[in-house]
């Protein structure tokens, strides 16, 4: 599947809502989420070469 830069740009700004709507509930949770969409994210970019 290829990623346009509409796709990516989604993914940044749906995983930073998360991120800052989890902040809310417990800074902990936040840290969990961010990591793991920062792993997905690089996992996603790996496997695009």
């Amino acid at each position: 599947m290829k990623k346009t830069n509409e796709q990516k740009g989604t993914f940044t700004v749906i995983a930073a809502l998360i991120v800052l709507y989890s902040a809310m509930w417990n800074p902990w949770v936040s840290v969990g989420v961010s990591i793991v969409a920062l792993t997905t994210l690089a996992i996603w970019e790996f496997n695009k070469k």
